[in-house]
């Protein structure tokens, strides 16, 4: 604060490791170019790492250059996709020599395809179809919102692990620096930009005049690369831009011998000199690639294990819809009723049961003593009613939920409890039984008189 005016002067920020710029700390150096230096950073408001470009304020007062960088940040704003990368903020800072503007974007934990091509040399087929599949869901979203990318290469795309994803990881394209909002005419006439190993031939003679079928043709470009390891065209930058104006581009089969003729032809299409030869959208290209890569998983998918699911594909002797979970118990108590049969009928048949050998020893107790036709007749309906199964709703219930279904079988819920229940009940009527009923042979007297006859 100066004493004169009371005004506490803006101290410039130090673009270096422990600068600040507002809330954001630098904490490592990223890279550097002619046109800025990246960093990582932390972000002291919310406590998370994130990524901040800032120009370089050599460039603060060409205004192309400061255009396309807020361009850059308008572009990636605008369009919401998980493989698009995400700006958090924007804004411009007073350095030592001059104001300047910088981008907070999330950090990437990931490699960008040149690096990986770098360390690997190829991609399988399933692999770059994948990648293929995932860039162009990306850039459709960006053509919806009225962005091209117009700079698309294997250094602007990112892979960066997910477990969710195909493979574990997912595709991120970042640097829309030179990409062209809506009906932008920023750009002038004859103007070309970009980088020659991936530009269409309508970008080789001019960035204006161009439309969603020339990142098309910059995504065939990298699918070639991705499946052979080389660019279609390469040579000095003369070289390239004439080769991508005028020479056909050579089938990516010729350098790779197991390529599914499929994958050959769409990109030979993608990198067809007419863009009117080529898939006409984002969209289109997106769906054709994701046939191919569910066609390629399902063709490489091992075979289930024989031993590991026999458990579940041994045949088991139950009833339709009904889960074998009944307690093990004397094979008596278990023995189908047919439904016809009244509850009096039911009662009698168990009564029988109960009074067998078997049964009796089983619960350690002689054999019930007979009782009256009249004492049977009056106990019978309440007895009945007592030993009968209830109803239970039937539930949803998968017997092998491992295994993927759209139908599940519905099963009794209550089962086991019903066994129970019955059993319970069986036995405390045996033991009623046991002092009140009586054979009607022992007692030919109370017998009617129609059966005495």
């Amino acid at each position: 604060m100066t004493a004169a005016t009371g005004i506490v002067p803006i101290r410039p920020a130090v673009l270096a490791v422990g600068g600040q710029i507002g809330r954001y700390v630098l904490v490592n150096k990223l890279g550097q170019g002619s046109f800025g230096v990246i960093f990582t950073a932390r972000d002291t408001v919310l406590d998370r790492a994130v990524a901040i470009k800032i120009l370089n304020p050599a460039h603060q007062y060409n205004a192309d250059v400061l255009r396309r960088f807020l361009q850059e940040a308008l572009a990636s704003a605008r369009v919401v996709h998980p493989g698009i990368v995400t700006v958090h903020d924007f804004g411009t800072v007073p350095t030592a020599t001059g104001e300047t503007a910088y981008i907070v974007l999330e950090l990437l934990q990931g490699e960008s395809l040149t690096a990986r091509l770098s360390r690997i040399g190829r991609f399988t087929f399933q692999w770059a179809i994948e990648i293929g599949r995932q860039v162009a869901s990306a850039l459709d979203t960006a053509h919806r919102a009225g962005v091209l990318h117009r700079d698309l290469k294997s250094e602007n795309i990112y892979l960066v692990p997910d477990p969710a994803a195909v493979n574990g990881e997912r595709v991120k394209v970042l640097d829309f620096g030179l990409a062209k909002i809506g009906a932008s005419q920023h750009t002038q006439m004859n103007t070309v930009f970009g980088t020659p190993r991936y530009m269409s031939p309508e970008q080789c003679r001019s960035a204006t005049n161009i439309d969603a079928r020339s990142d098309i043709y910059s995504l065939g470009c990298i699918m070639f690369e991705l499946l052979t390891g080389r660019t279609p065209f390469s040579g000095d930058i003369r070289a390239q831009l004439e080769g991508h104006k005028r020479a056909v581009a050579p089938r990516a089969s010729q350098f790779v011998a197991d390529l599914p003729d499929a994958l050959d032809e769409l990109i030979a299409q993608m990198l067809a000199k007419d863009p009117n030869a080529r898939p006409q959208t984002m969209a289109a290209l997106q769906a054709t690639l994701h046939a191919m890569s569910s066609a390629a998983l399902a063709a490489n998918s091992p075979a289930p294990n024989a031993a590991s699911s026999a458990a579940f594909t041994m045949p088991v002797p139950v009833a339709p819809n009904i889960a074998a979970t009944m307690l093990p118990v004397a094979a008596e108590l278990i023995s189908p009723i047919p439904s016809s049969e009244s509850p009096m009928a039911r009662l009698s048949r168990g009564a029988a049961m109960f009074q067998q050998p078997a049964f009796t020893a089983a619960i350690g107790q002689p054999p019930a003593r007979p009782r009256s036709s009249s004492q049977q007749a009056c106990s019978l309906p309440n007895a009945a009613s007592a030993i009968s199964l209830p109803r239970v709703v039937s539930v949803p219930y998968h017997l092998a939920p491992h295994l993927p279904s759209n139908q599940r079988p519905t099963v009794r819920a209550s089962i086991a409890g019903a066994a129970i229940t019955f059993l319970i009940a069986a036995v405390l009527t045996a033991i009623a039984a046991r002092g009140h009923i009586k054979s009607v042979s022992a007692n030919p007297a109370s017998e009617p008189a129609a059966i005495k006859s």
